[in-house]
């Protein structure tokens, strides 16, 4: 599993994409066949006010399907917490899906013969 982490904009990068890395590698455990996980990591100045809005995208690739999650939030800690927590979500989902079909494929083919 190789993991990609950029970022724009971003004055603390080195441990900002430290956090991203331990907390994404974390993934591995909901699916071992996880190839790429990309995260971009954005900060940009709000125009109205002096806050900061953090974005997270987080895209990984499972053979044959590409998940994507995107996540804002005031801080860039909270943006990836909750981009992690979709990705999560996804991912059990996916499985499920993937899990249920190959049950109903196997119920179809006993009640034909």
């Amino acid at each position: 599993m190789q993991i990609i982490v950029s970022g724009s904009r971003l004055v603390e990068f080195p441990e900002i994409e430290a956090y991203a890395r331990e907390k994404v590698s974390k993934l591995s455990k909901y699916s071992s066949k996880i190839e790429n996980i990309r995260v971009r990591l954005i900060s940009e100045k709000s125009h109205r006010n002096e806050q900061h809005n953090s974005f997270c995208e987080i895209a990984l690739d499972l053979p044959g399907k590409n998940l994507e999650v995107k996540d804002s939030e005031n801080s860039m800690d909270k943006a990836i917490d909750k981009a992690v927590e979709r990705m999560k979500r996804a991912l059990v989902k996916y499985k499920e899906k993937s899990v249920s079909k190959k049950h109903k494929e196997g119920t179809f083919a006993r009640k034909k013969t």
